[in-house]
């Protein structure tokens, strides 16, 4: 049922190339924040995958028509691997035979001020081939004036409760935005946010101007000058332009921050398609993804209800599988119907893009294949979303390998998750989340040297 959900969730991750000159390679752009109480850089890595890499799968494959896997790989100066994440992702044949197309990948990690090396990897399901691609990057060493400029497709607000980040989206603070690292307009979407951290020591009103410059540093765009106040500690400059006319090309956003004794500049760069582009989109994009029970057979439904379990109030359980085949289609539309205030299906793909996410990143192996909504690691990503800090150690010594979670928005929060088989199946041993149960025996499990490590975390 799930290919129904992941293609509606794949398409707004979709990418056009305004101008295409031979093979385009893999593509890796990081943008940086800076957290002052732990001296640390939160960097978000996103990866844009040409599709003219992949090549579909045999007929015989059933409904996916292409698939690859990407890892991404971060190492320090000493070429130790912090972190490692890889995942599986599928293609539908409509994104195959768009020129140009590509999809994004993304990351998100924290480092300690150095320097450090992020390689990325896609490896074509259909022929074996592996194309990889590094960065170097630095996490600052002392407080910067500001963060990078991230833009982006589209912001929405959201508050600690917010668990709904769906594909493509990154949460910074009390904002949510829709981003790839390599964002593409088109005329009939041609508004751009833009999200920038100001550090400042002092609370002061500072002026904001932001210009739109060609790849020759002529200028086309000019945004009218603003104030913007800061409270002592930073803010944030967060905006949505609207860039209706602007003609097909590469360009570059330019924000100036003019304080009373200095000017910060940060810039990214965008794209805009043309309309041959946009058609081309909207010939092989499917239909908008309507609620699909009427057509699901019982498995379906089953599977679909399954993961609800995260969801549901106590009064909603204990009934679903006592229903009739129309009974549960039934169940599954009063259900969203409750969390859709605007009578739409955006809760709900946000929920099943959440459990798409967590099967390609943290399905288990073993006797048993585990789907990744139903493992630890799973469960808390789908009730909380993407950790605020991640602390990997796969060579732990002689503790098992073992990674910590934690989440600063809102009630703190903390999970210590160790590969007790050492075969890739991590068990939660540790937390401080009172819904959750912890191991009487966690920290013998994870030893004194690594129970110090958690501890300072």
């Amino acid at each position: 049922m799930w290919w129904i959900l992941a293609l509606g969730a794949l398409a707004p991750s979709a990418r056009l190339q305004s101008q295409q000159t031979g093979t385009p390679g893999l593509e890796v752009r990081a943008a940086r924040f800076y957290r002052a109480a732990t001296g640390q850089t939160f960097i978000d890595v996103f990866g844009r995958v040409p599709l003219v890499m992949v090549q579909a799968l045999p007929s015989g494959a059933g409904a996916v028509s292409a698939a690859y896997r990407v890892t991404f790989t971060v190492r320090d100066s000493n070429h130790l691997a912090l972190v490692t994440q890889s995942w599986s992702q599928v293609v539908p044949a409509s994104l195959l035979s768009l020129q140009g197309s590509s999809t994004a990948e993304h990351i998100t990690f924290a480092a300690q001020p150095g320097r450090y090396t992020v390689e990325m990897s896609v490896s074509d399901s259909a022929t074996g081939r592996v194309t990889s691609t590094t960065a170097d990057l630095t996490a600052y060493g002392t407080a910067p004036a500001a963060s990078d400029l991230l833009l982006a497709s589209a912001m929405r607000p959201g508050t600690d409760a917010d668990t709904t980040v769906g594909t493509g989206e990154v949460r910074k603070g009390s904002t949510i935005l829709t981003a790839s690292g390599d964002e593409v307009l088109t005329p009939s979407r041609a508004r751009l946010g833009c999200y920038l951290e100001l550090y400042a020591v002092r609370a002061e009103t500072v002026s904001v101007s932001m210009r739109v410059m060609r790849e020759d540093s002529t200028q086309v765009v000019a945004i009218p000058v603003r104030p913007l106040p800061l409270a002592s500690g930073g803010g944030v400059l967060q905006e949505m332009l609207d860039l209706s006319g602007l003609p097909p090309g590469h360009y570059r956003l330019v924000a100036a921050v003019t304080g009373k004794d200095s000017v910060i500049t940060r810039s990214a760069a965008f794209r805009m398609a043309g309309f041959e582009a946009e058609r081309s989109a909207a010939a092989v994009a499917p239909d908008r993804v309507r609620v699909p029970f009427d057509t699901m057979t019982e498995t379906e439904l089953d599977e679909a209800y399954a993961p609800l379990i995260y969801l549901m109030r106590s009064d909603e359980q204990g009934i679903y599988s006592s229903l009739t085949l129309e009974g549960k289609r039934s169940y599954l539309r009063r259900f969203w119907a409750q969390r859709e205030p605007a009578s739409g299906t955006g809760a709900m793909r946000a929920f099943y893009a959440r459990i798409e996410d967590a099967n390609r990143r943290f399905r288990e192996g073993g006797a048993s294949e585990i789907p990744g909504w139903r493992t630890d690691r799973g469960r808390v990503f789908i009730r909380y979303g993407e950790p605020d800090e991640t602390m990997q150690r796969p060579q732990a010594g002689n503790t098992d390998p073992y990674e910590v979670w934690k989440y600063t928005r809102g009630r703190a929060l903390k999970f210590v998750f160790m590969d007790l088989t050492r075969f890739g199946n991590y068990s939660l041993i540790y937390t401080n989340d009172r819904h959750e149960n912890s191991r009487p025996d966690w920290e013998s499990l994870l030893g004194a040297e690594a129970l110090t490590d958690v501890e300072r975390f």
